[in-house]
């Protein structure tokens, strides 16, 4: 989701033999072989319920108007779980922001695509920089589907400006900075700038639910005082 030629390269060097690519840029289209590329809004895919296995994201959330809703949409369609790697929220990467080492407004990604797309919903408006918590996923995915507990990991990660657009002086003070930061981010792991969310389907339902021909609803024997 929110995909290029990049991920459908990694994808496939894995192992994975199977696989759609979806954008908003129909640029994409040739580039993937097979046909296997989709023209999809991820916050609102054409595809049913559990259509794939797993669904992956790479730095594509914080380009929708929407980052929460696409969440959602990458869980609603998979099978088995989703994996999302995005921006994290931190305090390091608070102080990133007010010192101008780190952007709130992602003008590299327009600029990057000769100010026509890259931004907001794949437009030319350059999309704000959505960054999460681990708290929010939690959240959002137990909202979307209260059937059952979702089982969510969580890896970290630090990733430094090296793209020309980012400027000569943040590249600089990023690769002076580079060896304290690293050891930083070893010791505390949740300052780092990147977030990598694996979430899987709940095993089983709540104890206050059960299914009754094929629905889940209420148990009333849950709220039953035992004898």
């Amino acid at each position: 989701m929110c995909a290029g030629t990049e991920d459908w390269e990694l994808l496939t060097s894995l192992g994975f033999s199977d696989v759609v690519v979806s954008n908003l840029d129909e640029a994409f289209a040739p580039l993937v072989p097979d046909g296997r590329w989709s023209y999809q809004d991820a916050q609102s895919l054409n595809f049913g319920d559990r259509s794939f296995d797993w669904v992956f994201v790479s730095e594509g959330l914080h380009h929708c108007r929407s980052p929460h809703r696409a969440l959602v949409e990458m869980y609603r369609v998979c099978r088995e779980g989703i994996v999302a790697i995005e921006a994290r929220d931190s305090a390091l990467v608070r102080l990133a922001v007010r010192v101008g080492m780190a952007d709130t407004y992602e003008l590299a990604a327009v600029t990057d695509q000769g100010f026509r797309t890259g931004g907001m919903d794949n437009t030319s408006v350059p999309n704000h920089v959505y960054r999460w918590t681990e708290a929010e996923i939690v959240k959002t995915l137990r909202s979307y589907d209260p059937t059952g507990r979702p089982r969510i990991e969580f890896r970290y990660g630090l990733r430094l400006p090296t793209a020309e657009a980012t400027g000569r002086r943040r590249r600089r003070a990023g690769r002076l900075a580079e060896p304290v930061l690293r050891t930083l981010c070893m010791a505390f792991k949740r300052q780092g700038n990147q977030l990598a969310v694996i979430a899987r389907r709940p095993e089983e339902l709540h104890p206050w639910l059960h299914r009754v021909d094929g629905q889940v609803e209420f148990n009333p024997d849950y709220a039953r005082p035992s004898s």
